[in-house]
């Protein structure tokens, strides 16, 4: 009697799996769940919820998962449940196939492959993508995951007559230790670099205003918004540099003072004035690139994937054309 009920058990469970209707639910929710989810802002942290949406809504978006939503349990599981129906579709049509001897047609097998591997490609894409931004200006240069390192040697913005944006071009150097990968390597809108498993791409870029300060013996530095001039225990951070193109003297470059782990005072410093053992020389800005990098291991499945569909897709048309033939 056990082994009936695990039987009928078993059969229920293998018929649930193959079911057309799980496929066509699991489908409509999954496009459902990501037309969604482009709807809110992915990644923030609790409170940039809190702040933006209703305390409810809010509280929907965190404890769901919505905020990070290709990572969350609402699109793992019905991809999971997805992959195991399709899994068990192609089995059962193989194996229905090849019991009853029937006229052997493997395109539709390798289209359901085609899409087990994409829906890998898909997981494993949501669960370990990486990606990092940076802002960078003509001549310095960045640490790349592999072991590479990226110099910015030019930066263009290109623009159309009526001076509306029409191509951004990072020209870099790509080193690996003292050999030379890259010379010159123009990295634009829709041609991204590829180094090693990490794709740069051109996304953004920004003018950028610094100082050029001087210590007692004529070294010269750099100092950007956000970053310090530590004075012991203490320090002077730039907030921000309000420039005057007509008049560099009116220029004036924003400082709070840090103590005691908070800020204690605001100032506001011109050209020529020192800040304690500096003297600033000049108030600069420059043009700066934006790169995004990004880790994907999922992107050779899916490109797999995408083979084995187009694979698929000609060996059916194949065999429906020969059997029209016939």
């Amino acid at each position: 009697m056990s082994d009936e009920v695990s039987s009928s058990w078993g059969k229920s469970l293998y018929n649930f799996f193959r079911s057309l209707k799980l496929a066509i639910v699991l489908i409509l929710f999954i496009t459902a769940t990501s037309i969604i989810s482009t709807l809110i802002p992915q990644g923030r942290g609790p409170e940039f919820y809190m702040e933006n949406y209703p305390r409810f809504t809010a509280w929907l978006i965190v404890s769901s998962g919505f905020g990070n939503f290709f990572r969350s349990f609402l699109f793992l599981g019905p991809s999971v449940l997805f992959f195991l129906n399709l899994s068990t579709c192609t089995f059962h049509r193989l194996k229905t196939r090849l019991l009853k001897k029937a006229r052997k047609r493997f395109g539709p097998d390798i289209l359901h492959i085609g899409l087990l591997v994409m829906i890998i490609g898909g997981v494993v894409t949501a669960v370990g993508r990486e990606e990092g931004f940076t802002m960078l200006e003509v001549g310095e240069k960045i640490n790349v995951p592999g072991g590479y390192v990226l110099t910015l040697d030019d930066f263009e913005f290109l623009k159309y007559e009526n001076g509306t944006p029409k191509d951004w071009i990072s020209t870099v150097k790509i080193m690996k230790g003292e050999k030379v990968l890259h010379q010159a390597y123009a990295i634009e809108v829709n041609r991204p670099l590829k180094i090693g498993n990490v794709k740069i791409y051109q996304s953004s870029y920004d003018i950028q205003s610094f100082l050029v300060l001087t210590d007692p013996d004529g070294e010269m530095y750099k100092l950007a918004p956000g970053q310090m001039i530590p004075v012991g225990d203490e320090g002077y951070i730039l907030r921000d540099i309000e420039q005057d193109k007509d008049d560099s003297s009116k220029s004036l470059a924003h400082f709070d003072f840090w103590s005691n782990h908070e800020i204690i005072d605001h100032m506001d410093y011109s050209v020529s004035e020192s800040i304690d053992i500096y003297t600033i020389q000049s108030m600069e800005s420059a043009m700066a690139t934006g790169l995004q990098m990004v880790i994907d291991p999922g992107y050779y499945p899916i490109l797999m994937g995408l083979l084995l569909l187009t694979i698929g897709l000609f060996i059916t048309y194949i065999q429906k054309m020969g059997e029209e033939t016939l």
